[in-house]
């Protein structure tokens, strides 16, 4: 699998030269769908449970629920389906295993569900409903076997009790082995216009160097994303955030570079696509309106030179300067 693949991630790079840094963004092979619908419960101090669930198709957000009207408000990037109209009974699930939970674990404050399916070439690949307690991996459901196992040792005794559920266990595997197949089926999206956009902006760390970030928000594959340097491609990467779903069918990527702010080298972010590559550089001018820049006492003599040649320092330069 290529290196940030279809996943959501933060992760940071150091000491690595990435001429070229391949990001997939399409969601998954060919013929492959994934619906999945993710629940949290928590307990409010003063007003009681609350419960909210978000629902995904392949990655963009479809639907979202909670626990003040349980009616499912879909968005406009559905164009067909055949989901429930409401998450009354997710949320009824999640209310009870929250309460039968803080019988055994103190200091419950929160629990997660995430469940649905996977196909691939209209077949189940894969079908899951995991919970999660507090943000920590809790139990979960073998849909064939219409078990419960236990990921930590604080969820033994609530094993014990949900196996013996055993309709409930039943109607548990029905809804990710065959409900969840068949809505996926029925689920069309609106075609979304094709476009990409790039930004790239930059933060001062301190008088010498910025974060330069390249922010892309793309309907379309992109096939890498990379740093120049006067034109030339050079990146060292500290930070690569995303892919992250949007409502819109868009994905969001933030790329983050530490570049020097006492040199006149021109920086720039550049975007391939499935059909084009998209280049944007960096104005060093919008960083100048945000600081006031002075130049260091402890730099060495070149340093200063370098500095008041800076485009950024040129309309900054402290007259009393030696």
């Amino acid at each position: 699998m290529p290196p940030f693949s279809g996943s959501l991630s933060h992760r940071k790079v150091k000491n690595q030269c990435l001429l070229v840094l391949w990001i997939y963004l399409s969601a998954a092979k060919c013929g492959s769908h994934s619906l999945e619908f993710l629940s949290t419960g928590r307990v409010q101090p003063g007003s009681g449970l609350h419960f909210e669930q978000v629902t995904e198709f392949d990655g963009v957000v479809i639907s979202h629920c909670d626990s003040g009207t349980q009616q499912e408000h879909f968005k406009p990037v559905l164009e067909s389906h055949n989901l429930p109209g409401t998450c009354r009974p997710a949320c009824y699930d999640v209310f009870d295993a929250l309460k039968a939970i803080s019988k055994f674990i103190n200091h419950t404050r929160n629990v997660q569900r995430r469940r649905g399916c996977i196909t691939s070439d209209e077949r189940l690949e894969s079908a899951f409903d995991n919970w999660a307690v507090n943000g920590e991996g809790f139990i979960q459901f073998d849909a064939g076997a219409q078990k419960w196992k236990a990921l930590s040792p604080s969820a033994e005794m609530i094993k014990d009790s949900w196996n013996g559920r055993e309709a409930r266990n039943h109607l548990f595997g029905q809804f990710i082995r065959r409900h969840c197949l068949e809505m996926i089926h029925q689920i069309k999206l609106r075609e979304v216009e094709k476009r990409t956009d790039l930004r790239v902006f930059a933060n001062p760390v301190d008088r010498t160097k910025a974060l330069l970030k390249c922010h892309v928000t793309s309907t379309k594959s992109v096939r890498s994303v990379s740093l120049t340097e006067d034109g030339a491609p050079k990146a060292n990467w500290i930070t690569v955030t995303g892919p992250l779903p949007s409502g819109d069918g868009s994905v969001i990527l933030i790329l983050t570079a530490e570049v020097p702010l006492i040199h006149t080298n021109i920086y720039g972010c550049v975007v391939q696509t499935e059909d084009r590559n998209i280049t944007v550089m960096w104005d060093k001018k919008k960083l100048e309106r945000r600081m006031k820049m002075t130049i260091p006492g402890s730099m060495t003599e070149t340093e200063k030179e370098n500095l008041r040649m800076s485009p950024v320092m040129k309309p900054l330069q402290d007259p009393k300067i030696n």
